[in-house]
């Protein structure tokens, strides 16, 4: 009865084990098995498969891999692989991941598990080991790494700035460059802080709006000014999302917020540019209309106000006697200042001393100006900047200044005084060509008005010449002298039309043979054109005198000529003209009672109203004093 079962237990055992190997061949995951030298005595169709080989059981020793690896990629032998490592220490190993080769080169990631097996008795009789193929998640886990390293360079490299908040605004997360914008150096400074409190006022408030509309629709977005600690101030184009959970609960805001600092400025410099173009355009039709020069220059400065964006705009004319600059139009200034108000010269104020630098002023504010007297006129307006250039005049003269000012900080571009600059030479050409007109026009009137003076005037010279000469010769050298020097004094007061002549322009064409020996000191004073030519006459006749008698001889000694503007005795102004001969002479040459001197003294007393007096020790000296109108 025994022998029977036992022989039915024989037959049984191969049943049940054909029967295991059925059920783990079904097996997704791999299992082999080696007994305890190694030797694989089974695998299941999931291990072949792994291995991409199917080894010959009972010959093939500790796996059916090609070739092994350790995850740095070294070679791992297969008898210190980890089925080796298990069999000889009698211990399982839970977990080890290892690379293994196919025979066609490819690679699997695979997580193995051998476990020891011993028999009733306590001894080890082989090992059983679990594959697990990790491949697909390992390259998942490499690409959410290359992904994660992806988004931390961009964040980190990005010229945005990131941020990462909690419902209620607070940072929870921002990147590098947002860092440098708050101007923190570690991230942890600004962590915890409301991202609604980086704006101010009204942003404030834009800020917080936006949020509300991202957590209706998912994103929103706004522009606002930010303030740093240091007081950088940049504009920023802000895009907020909502961040929701597995469940679509918002739990936050990302926030990319650009700088459009550069962009907006650059935009708003273009549009400038083009509105400065237009207004120039405008300004040069005006200036080609015979209009009134008065209402050409009331329109220009209200062009320049608006092309330019400030609240003043003034044109100061610069007045005959050199002393003061005259508000002639403007915008922005108190009622009944224009045309009447005046500034002073030099650096008296910021026009005055735009004309001693020949260019144009800039001044950033004016409270803490030091290269000029800030004058009356700009403080009552609450000045803070302006802009100053030279309206150029006729011949080396300027006509005024052109100026625009602002009552807060304004930073004037290069282009802005460009801008200027050009209007100022429209301005400039506008006041040529009226007053070239207006000569040429008095001019043709004067000529038929001054024909017969100066031919009357011709003959008492000849007249007076001929009778104060000793012989024809000697008359006939004077009168033609005479006669040039009045041909040189009417083309220089009718070459722009019988109009104002410099007072300087007058003594350098008069006295041009002995401009070497010539000292002059003076204003830039305009005389008019009858006060001009008479005045170079006298000028012809005392160089005569130095020419006989004095420096001008050419045995050494220098004439100075000297001219002011003041106020004569009675309180009105008065040009007062200086001859100074430093050649000590004989009084009784310089006293003179010839024609030149009855001509002086008839000239400045009797036509003028004027004053003569004449020093003839140590020096000769005559100073002559000539009443003038307001101008």
């Amino acid at each position: 009865m025994e022998t029977s079962r036992l022989a039915s237990l024989q037959l049984e055992v191969p049943r049940l084990a054909d029967a295991a190997d059925r059920v783990l061949d079904q097996l997704s995951a791999a299992v082999y098995t080696t007994d305890s030298a190694g030797v694989i005595t089974y695998y299941n169709r999931a291990a072949a498969e792994l291995w991409g080989d199917k080894p010959v059981i009972g010959s093939a020793h500790w796996c059916g891999s090609f070739r092994i690896y350790e995850q740095d990629g070294r070679v791992l032998p297969h008898d210190a692989c980890p089925m080796a490592i298990c069999l000889k220490s009698g211990k399982g190993i839970a977990s080890a991941e290892i690379v293994v080769e196919r025979p066609n080169g490819e690679m699997r990631n695979v997580m193995v598990s051998p476990q020891p097996i011993f028999n009733e008795a306590g001894t080890l009789i082989g090992a059983v080991n679990t594959l697990t193929d990790v491949t697909a998640l390992r390259t998942t886990q490499e690409q959410q790494h290359s992904s994660a390293s992806l988004v931390g360079s961009i964040l980190d490299f990005s010229n945005d700035c990131i941020k990462i908040l909690a419902l209620d605004g607070s940072l929870k997360s921002i990147n590098p460059c947002g860092c440098r914008s708050l101007e923190v150096d570690d991230p942890g400074q600004a962590l915890g802080l409301s991202y609604f409190d980086f704006w101010q006022r009204e942003d404030g408030k834009l800020a917080r709006k936006a949020a509300a509309e991202a957590l209706k629709s998912g994103e929103s977005a706004f522009v606002g000014t930010y303030t740093s600690s240091s007081g950088k101030i940049t504009i920023w184009d802000e895009r907020i999302s909502v961040i929701n959970d597995a469940a679509g609960v918002p739990k936050g805001f990302v926030v990319i917020s650009r700088d459009v600092t550069g962009e907006l400025r650059e935009a708003e410099r273009k549009s400038k540019q083009l509105k400065q173009q237009k207004s120039l355009t405008e300004i040069g039709a005006l200036a080609l209309r015979n209009d009134p020069f008065e209402d050409f220059m009331a329109a220009t400065v209200a062009l320049m106000a608006d092309a330019l964006a400030v609240p003043m705009v003034k044109i100061l004319g610069f007045s005959d006697q050199a002393e003061h600059l005259t508000l002639l139009a403007g915008v922005g200034w108190h009622d009944g200042l224009v045309g009447a108000a005046q500034v002073g010269i030099d650096q008296e104020s910021q026009a005055g001393y735009t004309l001693l630098a020949d260019a144009p002023v800039v001044v950033t504010d004016l409270s803490t100006e030091t290269r000029f007297s800030g004058p009356p006129l700009l403080f009552e307006h609450g000045v803070v900047s302006g802009l100053s250039v030279i309206i150029p005049g006729i011949k080396s003269r300027a006509f005024g200044v052109l100026g625009v000012h602002d009552a807060v900080a304004h930073e004037f571009t290069e282009s802005d005084v460009d801008y200027v600059v050009s209007v100022a030479n429209l301005i400039a050409s506008c006041h040529r060509l009226q007053d070239a007109t207006q000569n040429q026009f008095l001019l043709t009137r004067e000529i038929a008005h001054r024909a017969g003076n100066l031919l009357q005037m011709v003959n008492s010279i000849f007249n007076h010449t001929v009778r104060a000469s000793a012989d024809l010769g000697e008359a006939k050298s004077k009168f033609e002298k005479r006669l040039a020097h009045m041909s040189r004094s009417n083309m220089l007061v009718s070459g722009d039309g019988w109009t104002k002549t410099q007072v300087r322009a007058l003594v350098e064409t008069t006295l041009e043979p002995f401009l070497a020996i010539l000292d002059m000191a003076g204003r830039d004073v305009l005389l008019s054109a009858d006060l001009s030519f008479d005045l170079g006459l006298v000028l012809h006749e005392l160089a005569t005198n130095s020419a006989k008698y004095g420096a001008f001889t050419g045995d050494g000694g220098r004439v100075a000529v000297s001219w002011t503007v003041t106020k004569g005795s009675n309180g009105d102004r008065e040009f007062c003209l200086v001859w100074c001969d430093h050649k000590q002479v004989e009084a009784t040459k310089c006293a003179g009672t010839g024609f030149g001197t009855k001509l002086i003294h008839q000239l400045i007393e009797r036509k003028w109203s004027g004053h003569i007096e004449t020093v003839l020790e140590p020096n000769f000296t005559c100073t002559i004093r000539l009443p003038l109108q307001d101008g």
